[in-house]
Order: C-alpha cells, then sequence, then structure tokens
C-alpha cells in the first residue's frame, strides 16, 4: 500500500451533490446521469492515484477498477457520496478476489488502514519472493482483510522486483519506476518499489 497523494474533489462531483442533496451512491446506477458522473469519478481517481489500485498498487484502468468506499455503504450510509471515502480499487472475483471486491462490507474502524492514512506504508513489509506481510495488528487485519498476499500478486510482485534489482542503479529505479511518467501513470507495485529503494537494495552487487 502507498499513501496517496489526495487530489481536490473534484468541482463535478461537488455540483452533482448540490443538485441532488439526498441521493446516495446506490442511486447513480439508476439514471444517465448518475452513471455518467461515477465514470467521471472514477477516471479522476485513477488520474490522482497514477493510474495504481490503491491498495495492492497494480496497475488498473477504467475497465478492470471500480469506486471503493474505505467505509462500506451498508455500515456508513451517509458517507456514501463522501468524496474522502471514494478511492479507485482493482476489480477482482471468486476465491481469488483482492483489495475492494475482497474486502466488501466487511470493515473494522479501529483496524483498517487506509491508503490516506499519512503513515499507512509502515503497516506493510515487502519481500523479494513477492510476499507480503502485516505490521502490528492493523497491518495484519488489513492484509488478510484485502487479501494483499494472494499468489498472481506474489507473482507479479517478483517479476517487478526482478526487474528492478537488474539494474543495479537506485538512481535509474528512482526514475523509472517511482516516477510517474509523461500521462501521469507510475509502474505497478511502487509501493514494493519504494519499500526496496529506501533500505538501498537496489546497488550494483559485488
Amino acid at each position: 500500500m502507498k499513501k496517496i497523494d489526495r487530489w481536490e474533489e473534484p468541482e463535478f462531483w461537488a455540483q452533482y451533490k448540490k443538485m441532488h442533496p439526498r441521493q446516495r451512491y446506490s442511486d447513480l446506477k439508476m439514471t444517465e446521469d448518475g452513471n455518467q458522473v461515477r465514470r467521471n469519478l472514477r477516471e479522476y481517481l485513477l488520474q490522482s492515484q497514477h493510474g495504481l489500485c490503491c491498495y495492492c498498487c497494480r496497475k488498473i484502468g477504467m475497465e478492470d477498477s471500480l469506486n471503493e468506499h474505505i467505509r462500506p455503504q451498508n455500515a456508513y450510509p451517509k458517507q456514501t457520496m463522501e468524496y474522502a471515502n471514494l478511492i479507485a480499487s482493482c476489480k477482482t472475483e471468486g476465491i481469488n478476489a483482492t483489495c475492494g471486491s475482497k474486502k466488501d462490507k466487511e470493515y473494522d474502524e479501529d483496524l483498517f488502514v487506509s491508503p490516506l492514512s499519512e503513515e499507512c506504508e509502515k503497516y506493510f513489509e515487502f519481500y523479494p519472493n513477492g510476499q507480503v506481510s502485516g505490521v502490528g495488528t492493523s497491518g495484519e487485519y488489513t492484509y488478510k482483510l484485502l487479501n494483499l498476499d494472494a499468489y498472481e500478486l506474489q507473482r507479479a510482485r517478483r517479476a517487478q522486483y526482478k526487474i528492478c534489482d537488474s539494474y543495479q542503479d537506485p538512481e535509474m529505479v528512482y526514475l523509472l519506476f517511482l516516477t510517474p511518467d509523461q500521462d501521469g501513470v507510475l509502474e505497478p507495485f511502487a509501493d514494493m518499489i519504494q519499500y526496496f529503494y529506501d533500505r538501498g537494495d537496489f546497488h550494483v552487487h559485488e
């Protein structure tokens, strides 16, 4: 998980809420305008997150993502339209579901680590083999709830780590993997790369 440096609430979202003060998020799918503003919001969130899932940091686009409520809609009905409660997550399904799809309606406000939290990154540890683990009770709760150690994520992280490590040059890794490209998109698993970069792992092998 990587700290999301939040963009300000978009004007189109604020205006929609002002014009529809009684609507909840579930109402959006009932109208063409609602569906469009929901899609516009996801596009905005994806741009603000540099094209990465808010939780696992895999690369996502409009068709394989969803608007995720940090606090679930069923338990926090008055917060379903709050911008501060909305981020973009990858869209997965089945027994291998991760992130927002896996979390669904489960949520413990006292334990869950939000990617909007200033210190969210300290709750997770990464390993060169692609595995991740939680630090402390909150980290353990969150990484298990989101299934962040799913096999497919492990495999993808491991491959990305090997690519970064092959450069044997931390500054090249920073430039190519931790700096957004001309479209504002980051390479996948920037959270893991940042973790090893800060530890000084990407250096010339002796």
